[in-house]
């Protein structure tokens, strides 16, 4: 080819060029870095659920058979038995609808009460015990007054 129809390659051209190449090299040896260095998504799933996650809410209705001060047992109408551990923050709504300190105080045995609770293992704990008469179909609801 003669001179005349060759086209002259400006050094802008050359420059930009330079540029978008090491651009590129780049962006792969980035994502080759990203690849390494990121732990395996698997391994991260296959660990145990958190405790927190392992609780479950409950509810019963029955006859109080058992009162401590720790704790409140109690049957439904079909025979099944829980006993529930009462903490400081277990809410006691009395059949007057009010709220009392101690939820073990607040009641007796063979009081019809209702039980919410959630059950954390083995241990089951309640968070609100009602009079049946404060929560029945005509009673105020078991959040009353919070």
């Amino acid at each position: 080819m003669s001179g005349r129809h060759r086209t002259r390659s400006s050094r802008s051209n050359v420059v930009i060029g330079s540029i978008a190449a090491s651009v590129g090299v780049s962006s792969v040896l980035a994502a080759a870095i990203v690849e390494l260095v990121t732990p395996d998504a698997p391994a991260a799933a296959t660990q145990p659920a958190p405790q927190a996650a392992q609780e479950q809410p409950l509810t019963q209705q029955g006859r109080l058979i058992a009162v401590t001060p720790d704790s409140l047992t109690t049957q439904s109408a079909n025979g099944l038995t829980q006993t529930y551990t009462i903490t400081p923050t277990t809410t006691a709504i009395t059949d007057a609808g009010g709220q009392t300190t101690s939820a073990a105080a607040a009641f007796a045995v063979n009081d019809e009460v209702t039980v919410v609770g959630t059950r954390r293992g083995d241990m089951v704990v309640a968070t609100a015990v009602a009079h049946q008469s404060a929560t029945g179909p005509a009673g105020r609801p078991m959040d009353f007054g919070v």
